[in-house]
């Protein structure tokens, strides 16, 4: 069984569909999914957390393939708030809910290897790969950064995919290093600079495994991240899996179309259940 964990809010469940979908299509182990989320419409009405009904809903999607698969739901807002809800970066372009996965340690219920996946990934080949490779050494393994690697370090490491040794991490103490980090200083990404400063046992991954630009042959994740265009000035691009027409229109890829198909199919006999 291979232990996966998302976190968010009811805004990117149409992502966790998404990237389920994929994972589900092309790896044949079962998949125990742990969805980390919390309530914080006390600060933002939008901040409200994924249902056990969206749980429902994404299990029943992945069973399809394996009757094994699970998901669980994990409301971890009472953790948050106690750890990092006056953290220094719970104003930037991102949500709070990327803090979650710094959070995983604390979590009880979690296994002691994981694989984080941000939600807007798409997954072209059997997961098992990555999720075997042998953590025993290290804390954590990440691809290189696409942007960071030419501007902040050539080995900076991408937060989007990360396999988790949660039993490392809970001796090292790393995790808690970077709740810290974010509490103390203010950053441009957050997570993910804590992720690279404070985890001194980390695997650097091919590139295959969280492919943030286009995808090739041997790409096993392609992760649909922010993108830097450089003519006729340098502006940024950001396109997510779920916005069908401008992956199609844009970007020019049609090649999960039939994961488009299965999620629009799930999307409209919802809406006609709720009718």
């Amino acid at each position: 069984m291979i232990n996966l964990m998302l976190c968010g809010n009811y805004k990117v469940f149409d992502g966790m569909l998404i990237t389920l979908l994929s994972i589900s299509k092309n790896t044949n182990e079962a998949l125990n999914v742990y969805v980390i989320t919390m309530d914080l419409t006390d600060e933002n009405e939008v901040f409200k957390p994924v249902t056990q009904n969206d749980i429902d809903i994404l299990e029943n999607a992945i069973k399809q393939k394996n009757a094994e698969s699970k998901v669980t739901l994990v409301d971890a807002t009472k953790l948050y708030k106690e750890e990092m809800l006056k953290n220094r970066n719970k104003k930037t372009h991102y949500t709070p809910y990327i803090f979650l996965r710094l959070l995983s340690d604390k979590l009880t219920q979690l296994p002691d290897k994981i694989l984080y996946l941000d939600v807007d990934i798409v997954c072209y080949k059997d997961l098992a790969e990555l999720y075997n490779i042998d953590m025993e050494n290290y804390e954590v393994a990440m691809a290189r950064d696409f942007i960071g690697r030419k501007w902040i370090n050539k080995n900076y490491l991408n937060s989007g995919v990360v396999l988790i040794n949660l039993k490392k991490v809970r001796e090292t103490n790393s995790f808690e290093k970077c709740r810290k980090m974010c509490m103390e200083r203010r950053m441009m990404l957050p997570d993910q600079t804590a992720l690279n400063d404070c985890c001194e046992h980390k695997l650097i991954l091919e590139d295959k495994y969280n492919e943030q630009y286009k995808r090739h042959e041997d790409t096993l994740i392609r992760h649909f991240s922010m993108q830097l265009l450089y003519f006729p000035i340098i502006r940024p691009r950001n396109i997510k899996p779920w916005e069908i027409d401008k992956v199609h229109e844009i970007y020019k890829i049609h090649d999960y179309d039939d994961i488009y198909e299965e999620f629009l199919k799930i999307k409209n006999k919802v809406k006609e259940e709720i009718k």
